[in-house]
């Protein structure tokens, strides 16, 4: 299948889980793919990953809270290929802990890798997306952001939420242009970060879950590329859930 033939992609906090699965995805589809993470040994596997699917990867180490960093990045992927035609704001961390210990150094922090990252990122491409009339963006919400949290925090819940309304917001203000934006809500996905915080024991997750077992890193992944994809042309300012039934709006 070829979505995404020769298509501009950047996607963010791609060197593990859900952004390796979608950077690997899109490359599938035919895209061009410029993955970031502040990763840079891993980083160097997927690029290898998709350089094996036969279209060409670049490596970006980014930090997505530094507006110097995001524009210079972004200036780089312009400067090779000529345009972005996909963003996927994917970078992201997690912490638990209850509201009453949680420091303020680590509140801002989740705030400003998850919320500001994707305004950075988004706001570094969408003026060459207006230009060429066309782009799509994809923006990592969470379950934990429509419910308060499951398996983290409050602070990092209330970034999820932040986030899916700011993808509303993006899409308003871009539609007008032929620029999509969209968003999604993953519930449980099993990947290195949700391993530690579950301590590798999904039990008490999946007995919420009518599908009966937690998401697979693909799945999630296939969503993200229908949205990146022409198949949904007409959706602006949707958030899907990718939660097995866990949640439904």
């Amino acid at each position: 299948m070829t979505r995404c033939k020769d298509k501009i992609a950047i996607v963010t906090g791609a060197a593990s889980g859900i952004g390796r699965a979608i950077a690997l995805e899109l490359a599938r589809e035919g895209a061009w793919v410029s993955v970031w993470d502040v990763n840079e040994s891993a980083l160097a596997e997927v690029k290898s990953a998709i350089e094996a699917l036969g279209v060409p990867a670049m490596t970006q180490v980014v930090d997505v809270s530094s507006r110097s960093q995001v524009r210079k990045a972004a200036h780089e992927v312009v400067k090779a290929w000529n345009r972005v035609d996909i963003l996927v704001n994917n970078a992201g961390i997690c912490r638990m802990g209850a509201i009453e210990e949680i420091q303020e150094d680590e509140w801002d922090l989740v705030m400003a890798v998850n919320l500001k990252g994707t305004f950075l990122c988004s706001q570094a491409v969408m003026g060459g997306m207006k230009k060429q009339g066309s782009g799509k963006i994809i923006n990592l919400g969470s379950l934990s952001g429509k419910v308060g949290g499951i398996v983290a925090g409050a602070h990092y819940s209330a970034s999820k939420a932040a986030i899916m309304c700011f993808t509303k917001s993006l899409a308003r203000e871009l539609a007008p242009y032929g620029v999509n934006v969209n968003g999604m809500a993953p519930g449980v996905i099993e990947t290195d970060m949700t391993r530690t915080l579950a301590a590798g024991d999904y039990s008490s997750y999946v007995a919420g879950i009518p599908m009966g077992r937690v998401g697979a890193v693909k799945e999630a992944a296939r969503v993200a590329v229908f949205l990146a994809s022409e198949d949904a042309s007409y959706l602006a300012g949707e958030i899907i859930d990718v939660n097995g039934g866990q949640f439904m709006d």
